[in-house]
């Protein structure tokens, strides 16, 4: 599968970090996808969840601060939201519905996901992108991926997986 021109991706807090750590296994990838994104080849975002999550290392805080955010849906608690009212996209009514796809998301995929890679999934759902690109096994695993697409749409891949579909 060749990834076409204009491809939409959104990236999960792991392969930010990635991007700026050369011992990560994903960081030559990574760098694909960056130069990918640079020449117009596909265009990349991320979510608030993301963002929220980044705490260091300090060039993975600056790289996040470079890409577009995805509109934010909230899920879960009060206390586990990371944005503020006026960040917000949707409804009442939305709010609900997502949170029943988060807890559907978390038993599609492994035990060990957490709030924050389906809240950025979610985001990424509701945005239209493509691809959530994640190194997450619970997320990207070969069971977890097509159980996700089956159910979702929105297609999971690590971050080799897209890397190898460009052609730069």
């Amino acid at each position: 599968m060749e990834a076409r021109r204009g491809m939409n991706i959104v990236f999960d807090t792991n392969c930010v970090i990635d991007a700026v750590i050369p011992s990560s296994d994903a960081y030559p990838h990574m760098k694909k996808l960056l130069v990918a994104a640079a020449e117009g080849k596909i265009a990349v975002a991320i979510s608030r969840h993301t963002v929220a999550e980044i705490l260091e290392p300090e060039a993975a805080r600056v790289l996040a601060n470079n890409f577009k955010i995805v509109p934010y849906w909230p899920i879960g608690t009060i206390a586990e939201q990371v944005a503020t009212i006026e960040q917000l996209a949707g409804t009442w009514k939305d709010a609900g519905r997502n949170e029943e796809i988060q807890q559907e998301l978390s038993r599609l995929a492994k035990s060990g996901n957490d709030i924050r890679d389906r809240g950025a999934y979610l985001d990424a759902l509701h945005a239209g992108a493509d691809v959530f690109v994640t190194s997450d096994n619970q997320l990207a695993g070969s069971g977890p991926a097509k159980r996700i697409l089956d159910r979702f749409g929105l297609r999971v891949a690590k971050p080799h997986e897209i890397a190898s579909e460009i052609n730069l």
